[in-house]
């Protein structure tokens, strides 16, 4: 059996590494009672992850928020700089500098293993979150749940799906953040590509607009033939919303870019496309230039 790259001194001691190792020249003390065998580099993640391994050795806490968050991926959040911990015995853990303990109703099914180590589920990590969080970043958080393909991985499977989190605001009525968590879900949406998609998405709904589909087919009006999935779209007057992020730089996109667009126009679709010029003032630019689209399409106003 080969030596965990960190380990807890009852893991030591089953695996017959001796305390004069994991206190020899060669080693690193990290945490209470947490020891390298061997002292050497990691990254930030890397290390947090192997000193969440030795933590949850006991089967008595799990990883959870921020710990948790940053094992599974979810944008913009860093390994925090303690141990963020949740006991699924439902007892009160003496603080030890680098952890932060907490303890509260958790199920066995909102609980599972990462790469050996023992977390909250994405959805449950989710909720937990809204304890500290803003609507906007769980907002963003359960769009990327939904669809984790930010950043490129268009094979990853979605990591919780909306009756998930309905069911899970469900069981947790009372739980701190729970408002926020409800008023999130509410407004997140299945099939974003990323985090500018749902933040135009947003603030067009918040300026008043109508809200555009996600990532829907737009269908050939004679041949019935898919033509382009559509990052916001709508469908009653044909218009299609483009975030273009960086990659449509590159000479191979904007070749697909330009032959989407005759695509779209010959369907008589209005395709309008964003970038960041058009995030400035909170979006601003973005709203005008969809509002006069969606008024030459002949939409209305409500009360018009």
């Amino acid at each position: 059996m080969d030596t965990p790259d960190i380990l807890t001194v009852a893991q030591a001691r089953a695996l017959g590494t001796s305390r004069k190792t994991l206190r020899g020249r060669k080693a690193e003390h990290h945490l209470h009672g947490i020891y390298s065998p061997v002292r050497r580099e990691r990254d930030a993640l890397t290390l947090h992850r192997s000193l969440l391994g030795a933590a949850g050795f006991r089967g008595t806490d799990v990883a959870s928020q921020e710990s948790a968050a940053a094992l599974w991926g979810f944008p913009d959040v860093l390994p925090p700089k303690d141990l963020h911990l949740l006991s699924v015995a439902g007892d009160r853990r003496t603080r030890v500098k680098g952890m932060t303990g907490r303890r509260g109703l958790v199920l066995p099914e909102e609980t599972t293993l990462l790469a050996g180590v023992p977390l909250t589920t994405p959805a449950r990590t989710w909720l937990d979150l809204a304890r500290t969080s803003g609507v906007m970043r769980l907002i963003l958080w359960a769009d990327w749940l939904f669809n984790p393909v930010w950043g490129g991985d268009w094979d990853r499977e979605p990591l919780s799906t909306p009756d998930e989190l309905k069911a899970l605001l469900e069981r947790h009525r009372g739980k701190p953040g729970i408002r926020t968590a409800r008023l999130a879900a509410d407004r997140a949406r299945v099939g974003s590509d990323s985090p500018q998609e749902t933040r135009l998405r947003l603030a067009l709904v918040d300026a008043g607009l109508p809200e555009p589909a996600v990532n829907q087919w737009i269908y050939d009006p004679v041949t019935g033939e898919r033509i382009h999935q559509g990052d916001l779209t709508y469908d009653e007057v044909r218009i299609d919303l483009e975030y273009e992020g960086e990659h449509h730089s590159e000479k191979g996109q904007v070749q697909r870019d330009i032959a989407r667009s005759e695509r779209l126009q010959r369907a008589d679709w209005l395709e309008l496309r964003f970038s960041s010029s058009h995030t400035r003032n909170n979006w601003l630019p973005a709203i005008h230039k969809t509002r006069e689209a969606l008024l030459s399409r002949g939409w209305s106003p409500p009360g018009n």
